[in-house]
């Protein structure tokens, strides 16, 4: 009966931890010339991009060190700017936001 089990559990845990392909991390094409320009201006130290997931949506959100709005620009998935309380709650968006992933840091290749 414990081989059973044991057969058992090994198989949920064999199931459970399939070989998944990581998602690749890259830079959407609607924001490299943004990227681009906020190189070019020589103001990128400590800028990054973020990628959060929230209700099954990615979401962008650039943001700099030495930028005094910290939720200024935050981007859907299609690049279109979040309009806090029109398009997003932004209490909800804080609490259920998730998988936040580093996409782009100032200095890095825009391929």
């Amino acid at each position: 009966m414990r081989k059973l089990l044991y057969i058992a559990l090994f198989i949920v845990a064999m199931l459970a931890c399939e070989d998944r392909e990581p998602e690749p991390i890259i830079v959407p094409s609607w924001m490299k010339a943004q990227l681009a320009e906020l190189e070019d201006s020589g103001n990128c130290y400590g800028c990054r991009v973020q990628r959060w997931t929230y209700n099954e949506e990615y979401f962008y959100h650039l943001y700099c060190d030495h930028w005094s709005c910290s939720n200024c620009e935050v981007y859907h998935n299609n690049g279109t700017l979040v309009e806090w309380g029109v398009t997003v709650d932004p209490v909800d968006f804080d609490s259920l936001k998730y998988r936040p992933t580093i996409v782009w840091e100032c200095g890095d290749e825009l391929e």
